[in-house]
């Protein structure tokens, strides 16, 4: 059956396999479109407007939305991995609960989005131009954050680990209970941050200079003396 004759009024889609041309019929009408628990695994968005779209429960793995337009698009734990959001315009989206490993944002712009219990291992997300970009209880381990630039923000329960973050900005971010655990940080700027509820195990000495200006606790500033022998008493 025709996807777009089986739509209601509210434009909503329940347990279909989506193709690349139902994606272009859909977006040429020109009104929100509510996807739930829909196949669109691989699916080509060949550049397509999506304004006030939700994609909720959806297989989105190895779908490519390079160089579209989201607007006040939601993913609603979809299954994303290796999805690509290269070159793309986001501005007031939200992905939460979602799997988005391994998927690629380079060279896109992200106003006003947010990431929230997502699972982000290995995502690519460098080379963006960010206003607005928030992460909360994400898996950012083994990402490639270079160059992010994170300054006067919250991050709450963020991991970091194994994760690029050479010439990111954390200035005066707050990074709560987050880790940092053997993290790539070559001049990543660090002045101002909080990091005193975060872990920073792996730290060593040598990098401990890229955290110039940060805040940290008294328990962390005895573990970097410690790596010189010395103990805070």
């Amino acid at each position: 059956m025709d996807c777009l004759s089986d739509m209601s009024k509210s434009h909503v889609i329940t347990d279909r396999t989506i193709t690349s041309k139902d994606i272009a019929k859909f977006a040429a009408m020109g009104e929100p479109v509510h996807l739930q628990s829909c196949q669109l695994e691989g699916v080509d968005f060949q550049e397509c407007e999506l304004r006030e779209w939700t994609f909720k429960k959806c297989d989105l793995r190895g779908a490519r939305l390079d160089t579209c337009i989201l607007d006040e698009t939601d993913f609603i734990e979809c299954r994303a991995t290796e999805a690509t959001f290269r070159s793309i315009r986001l501005t007031q989206v939200q992905f939460k609960g979602s799997d988005l490993s391994n998927s690629h944002f380079a060279f896109s712009k992200l106003d006003d989005v947010s990431f929230s219990g997502c699972k982000m291992i290995g995502a690519n997300m460098t080379d963006m131009a960010i206003a607005n970009l928030s992460f909360s209880e994400c898996n950012l381990s083994l990402a490639q954050l270079r160059g992010l630039d994170m300054r006067d923000t919250t991050l709450k329960a963020v991991n970091f680990d194994q994760a690029d973050l050479s010439n990111a900005t954390f200035q005066d971010a707050y990074l709560e209970e987050c880790s940092l655990r053997d993290c790539i940080v070559t001049d990543a700027n660090f002045q101002g941050a909080d990091l005193r509820s975060s872990d920073l195990g792996g730290l060593q000495m040598s990098d401990a200079r890229r955290f110039k200006g940060a805040i940290i606790s008294k328990r962390q500033a005895a573990d970097l003396l410690g790596q010189l022998g010395l103990k805070v008493v």
